[in-house]
């Protein structure tokens, strides 16, 4: 289920502190946990060439991370809340068709999501960031950074010859979804004044793309002719201060 721009804000809008929302839809009260949080999607391309130009392979790779997941938004049940929220993602991406989510991570990535769900939404917990989204360009985190890692763990001996860098794929908020409502196991305690119970929740999800794409070139292996002039060079300064005197001197060879 996509948000409206109105429904954005709301949530946006909402306090962080999780309070209980009652819902009046039924005679007697129901309280339930009102969250907003956003999913960062690094992924990416390295594409690797021989010295002289020829493309070898190409290596993709993802790294996810969540701010304020189902952990901090007091979930009782992780694993009910990590799969709602990757069942919303999933979900949704598929259905968005304006704008579209971005071709190759629909192409190469998109069916992994489901490996990423754990207790905490989908992937590494990220630092509290709704004040500024995601930008890993000026503040990267340890999933952004794990990338680029992933993109440049491939064997032999390469320099990094080309990087995009991170480029943003669509605005803050263009992929939004909702999980929910969930409901817990056993009522979760609220911080409400008086505390109460809320035995289900919902969250609002922004989603937020980021492509980085690399070109390595591999280091040309040195000619063999070097290596054997190498040795060459070394056993005639082995000869030489073989022959010297234990004065230093060189004897000459009168005939």
């Amino acid at each position: 289920m996509t948000l409206s721009r109105s429904a954005i804000v709301r949530l946006v809008a909402a306090p962080i502190a999780f309070l209980a929302i009652q819902q009046f839809a039924r005679a007697d009260t129901v309280y339930v946990i009102d969250g907003f949080y956003n999913i960062g999607i690094y992924y990416g391309s390295a594409e690797l060439f021989s010295p002289g130009g020829t493309l070898l392979s190409t290596t993709y790779a993802m790294t996810v991370e969540t701010t304020m997941g189902c952990q901090q938004l007091g979930s009782a049940d992780g694993a009910a809340c990590a799969a709602a929220t990757s069942n919303a993602v999933i979900a949704g991406l598929a259905a968005q068709t304006s704008p579209a989510p971005p071709p190759v991570f629909s192409e190469y990535f998109e069916s992994q999501l489901p490996s990423f769900a754990d207790d905490n939404g989908l992937g590494n917990a990220a630092p509290i960031s709704f004040d500024s989204g995601f930008d890993p360009t000026t503040t990267p985190t340890v999933t952004s950074q794990a990338l680029y890692t992933d993109l440049t763990s491939q064997p032999g001996s390469f320099v990094v010859t080309g990087d995009t860098g991170f480029v943003p794929y669509g605005a803050q908020f263009d992929y939004v979804f909702v999980f929910g409502p969930i409901t817990f196991p056993v009522p979760y305690v609220t911080n409400n004044n008086p505390p109460c119970c809320a035995d289900t929740e919902i969250a609002g999800i922004n989603v937020q793309f980021f492509e980085r794409d690399l070109q390595l070139t591999e280091v040309a292996p040195e000619p063999r002719w070097v290596a054997a002039a190498g040795i060459v060079i070394l056993l005639w300064f082995a000869r030489i201060r073989s022959t010297r005197s234990p004065g230093g001197a060189v004897p000459l060879d009168r005939g």
